[in-house]
């Protein structure tokens, strides 16, 4: 998805693009915003020590010079808007996920179309005008954003964390993996990350089901394999956090697709 960006014809030019799953783009950087929309599938998006999952009709709001990179957890089809820095004074400064609304899609999908001739007045100019203001208000999502400490020993704690996502992991855990007291490794990990163990924990397991879920596993097997006691314990704190249970989540994207 490489654009050569260093300057933009029109406010905003939009590509799509679709991935099969294992698809990758390596670290690289746009001297313009990009605003990333999943129509289908399922989006790893790493940049500055943090990691991103964008699930469909989501997308994730990329300040210029940005540095990321992009890895598909399943077949998906993305929507890549590039967005002129100077175009509107108060566009979002900071990257990430948001919510993306039908008609702001809808948009982005008539400005496919749109080239670099067109008039003053004129129904693409409309569009481009309409496109910028609804970026202006994008909604974020913190859920989707988990945040990598900034030390290696910290670091370390959270890719054994995230490979055995499973287990009850508690303050006690981390503290004899840090060889410091539980106090301690509260505090220094919520300085690296912004976020109390306990919540980087939950979106954690959040992430890694949403991945599961549309993959295909079934929401037994998902509320087990990231460390849940039983499938209604999953369920309700999935809906505390997605607005809707896990199997309503599934059956949505499956409907919106077909």
């Amino acid at each position: 998805m490489y654009f050569q960006d260093s300057f933009l014809l029109n406010p905003i030019y939009v590509i799509d693009k679709t991935y099969d799953k294992g698809g990758s783009e390596p670290y690289h950087q746009h001297s313009c915003h990009q605003l990333l929309v999943v129509k289908e599938g399922l989006l790893k998006v790493l940049m500055n020590g943090k990691r991103f999952i964008i699930t469909q009709d989501k997308g994730i709001w990329l300040s210029k010079s940005t540095p990321h990179s992009l890895s598909l957890l399943k077949n998906t089809s993305i929507l890549s808007a590039f967005v002129e820095p100077l175009a509107r004074a108060d566009l979002p400064n900071q990257t990430q996920v948001v919510t993306i609304s039908p008609f702001l899609q809808t948009l982005l999908i008539q400005a496919l179309s749109i080239d670099s001739n067109y008039q003053n007045h004129s129904r693409e100019q409309w569009i481009t005008e309409l496109i910028l203001d609804e970026l202006r208000g994008l909604s974020a999502l913190e859920d989707f954003e988990l945040p990598m400490p900034q030390t290696q020993n910290y670091v370390e704690v959270c890719e054994k964390v995230t490979k055995n996502i499973h287990y009850q992991w508690s303050m006690a855990d981390i503290a004899k993996m840090t060889c410091c007291s539980e106090r301690t490794v509260a505090r220094q990990f919520y300085q690296q990350t912004g976020l109390s163990f306990s919540e980087w924990l939950r979106r954690s397991r959040l992430q890694q089901s949403l991945t599961l879920l549309l993959q295909g596993e079934s929401v037994t097997n998902v509320a087990l394999a990231v460390g849940y006691d039983s499938p209604t314990a999953f369920s309700t704190a999935f809906k505390q956090r997605m607005g809707m249970s896990p199997s309503q989540y599934v059956t949505q994207t499956y409907d919106e697709q077909n």
